[in-house]
């Protein structure tokens, strides 16, 4: 593999899997440098990068609050990956079902993809998010985040919220897990389902 190869493969697995700053810019600089003087190394360092220690299918895993579960997490493969800081890979995706403390779901959240992050207990939901409640409410967008250890969901990104025949359009939102009380942050505006499927059929 030539250096300029393992160059390549190092800054595209960096900028994929962290967010671009001052750091990440000066490491890739050092690393571009390093590529020239040791290859064997910078090798070594891709597969340490790409190659997860662990790989399982259909997992399913329970979440558990003082002795009760409170989540069931679902993925039909997920990766484990160490090194400077451990994290699990759902390239697939993945469902989190939520449940209160008599065992009844009062939550659903799915997304196309996900990265969990075990150092501060977050999962970072990306894709084709959906996150439903007991009132049959639904958000979707393209990026969540579901904090475990301040039982905190949320994002900056743009969201729809389905509610009561009405479709409401925001960005910034934050909800308790089982997303029964939320704040929408920026709302931009209210469209009235009912009323624009009556204008459609006239």
């Amino acid at each position: 593999m030539t250096n300029t190869v393992v160059c390549m493969k190092i800054i595209r697995t960096l900028l994929k899997k962290s967010n671009i700053n001052m750091f990440i810019l000066l490491f890739t600089a050092t690393l571009v440098f390093s590529c020239q003087t040791n290859p064997q190394k910078m090798e070594a360092l891709v597969k340490d990068e790409e190659e997860p220690v662990v790989i399982s299918k259909d997992v399913e895993w329970f979440y558990t609050k003082n002795g009760i579960a409170s989540h069931r997490l679902t993925s039909p493969k997920v990766l484990r990956f160490e090194g400077h800081k451990e994290y699990i890979e759902f390239p697939f995706g993945l469902e989190v079902f939520s449940f209160n403390v008599n065992g009844g779901q009062e939550a659903f959240m799915k997304s196309d993809y996900a990265i969990q992050h075990l150092d501060d207990k977050t999962i970072e939901a990306k894709g084709g998010v959906l996150l439903e409640n007991l009132k049959g409410e639904k958000l979707e967008t393209e990026f969540l985040v579901w904090d475990e250890k301040q039982e905190q969901i949320f994002t900056e990104a743009l969201v729809k919220i389905t509610k009561q025949g009405q479709l409401i359009i925001g960005e910034g939102f934050e909800s308790n897990t089982s997303f029964s009380k939320y704040t929408l942050k920026n709302s931009r505006g209210i469209i009235n389902l009912d009323q624009e499927e009556q204008a459609q059929n006239e």
